[in-house]
């Protein structure tokens, strides 16, 4: 049995606002355009750790997302955030939404918005 739902844009799009939405992406790629409402918590940051899963949680607690908290994940293409679900309910979070077509599919429809970091703006100006 899979340990997380897997989910569409258009359920991103109805949920944004009332559940957390987690982009797991470097911050590079975050700050240059991510779904509106998303925080940033880094799967590269966890990856690199002794113990992924645990690290990774404690990212997620530190945001406030606890294991019986709704959430939704997602990254570029959904590799990644499937790769942080499968860490995270291996760590006992149940309640995990995995956008898989993630950031590719959300900038497919012209109609959805992308937020960008400030930072990014700043050097733009």
């Amino acid at each position: 049995m899979r340990a997380y739902q897997v989910v569409d844009a258009d359920y991103v799009e109805r949920e944004r606002g009332s559940m957390p939405l987690v982009d797991v992406r470097p911050p590079l790629l975050y700050d240059a355009g991510h779904i509106p409402t998303a925080l940033n918590v880094r799967l590269d940051v966890a990856a690199a750790s002794d113990d992924p899963a645990e690290t990774l949680a404690e990212l997620f607690r530190g945001e406030g997302i606890f294991p019986e908290d709704a959430v939704i994940v997602y990254c570029q293409s959904g590799i990644h955030a499937k790769i942080a679900c499968d860490y995270l309910a291996s760590v006992g979070y149940t309640e995990l939404r995995l956008y898989a077509g993630s950031m590719n599919d959300w900038v497919g429809d012209p109609a959805r918005s992308v937020e960008v970091s400030e930072a990014v703006l700043a050097r733009a100006s």
